[in-house]
């Protein structure tokens, strides 16, 4: 296992800093995955140092990183960037998921390496939506992800249409969060560019799901759908049974539960298989 990841910082895409773990056995690989945490996570949350040290000890090195907008800046987990959390978008998620891509191909020693996409929950979404536009990417994993975004309560549109926040209630840390209408805003003029049945019907690269069967915030049946959604040459849908939303490892993993090691070992064996040169369909 990789202990001690080397910590990074560059410019996000609202002008602040992202902060970032770089996984890495070896630096000269030709392959490279970054790993995208999903709605009021962050890059010490749960699963994600021990699912990238692992992918990492395999050879393929692994960048997590905190989304500009996240609102957390330690690995407590606390929202200490409220007002970059409030002015948190979709179009600002992909452009720090492209930021990190390109500081990752130029901070590698193997030159241009190949890429890989994984994310959980909206994190997920995010990742299958970079994937489908990017043909530098190889593979991409969806954990637990949902099937649409953009998908808001009533409440939430009536205070953007006012130009007031929508209060998110974050359970982890017991927090009021506000969530600005820029988000509204991005989703009426960028909505159909959010569409993950056309993202995923549009891949020409491997495509996995990994749905547990217990979520209670992404239903199986979401999983079901995505999945249906891709390439079925090169889509599997995984499911983890007994699982809920986070593979069972809550905020801090304090125990290694066997439907989060089930998780690991498939996407880690996913990842070893399909960002291999020779084991992966071109693209056309």
């Amino acid at each position: 296992m990789i202990s001690s990841p080397e910590p990074f910082e560059i410019e996000g895409a609202d002008g602040g800093p992202l902060r970032g773990d770089l996984y890495a056995a070896a630096l000269a690989s030709p392959r490279a995955l970054l790993l995208c945490h999903g709605f009021r996570g962050y890059k010490d949350w749960g699963f994600i140092p021990l699912l990238a040290s692992t992918i990492a000890t395999q050879g393929t090195p692994v960048a997590a990183f905190n989304m500009s907008g996240s609102g957390i800046a330690g690995p407590d987990g606390a929202f200490t960037e409220r007002e970059r959390f409030r002015k948190n978008t979709y179009a600002a998620e992909l452009d720090d998921i492209h930021r990190v891509a390109r500081w990752l191909r130029q901070r590698l020693d193997a030159g241009d390496p190949t890429l890989g996409l994984m994310g959980h929950s909206r994190g997920g979404a995010m990742a299958l939506l970079y994937a489908a536009s990017h043909p530098e990417v190889r593979t991409v994993v969806s954990l637990a992800a949902p099937s649409r975004i953009g998908v808001w309560p009533e409440a939430a549109f009536e205070a953007w249409r006012a130009h007031r926040p929508h209060i998110v209630r974050d359970f982890r840390t017991r927090a009021d969060l506000e969530l600005g209408p820029e988000i509204y805003d991005d989703i009426v003029k960028c909505g159909d560019a959010y569409d993950l049945h056309r993202a995923a019907a549009s891949l020409t690269i491997p495509f996995l799901v990994v749905q547990g069967d217990r979520d209670r915030s992404v239903p199986l049946e979401e999983g079901r759908t995505l999945a249906s959604w891709g390439p079925r040459e090169m889509t599997e849908l995984a499911i983890i049974e007994n699982a809920g939303h986070s593979f069972q490892a809550g905020d801090k993993i304090r125990r290694t539960p066997p439907q989060l090691l089930e998780m690991i070992e498939r996407v880690s064996a996913w990842v070893r298989r399909t960002m291999e040169p020779d084991a992966r369909k071109a693209r056309p």
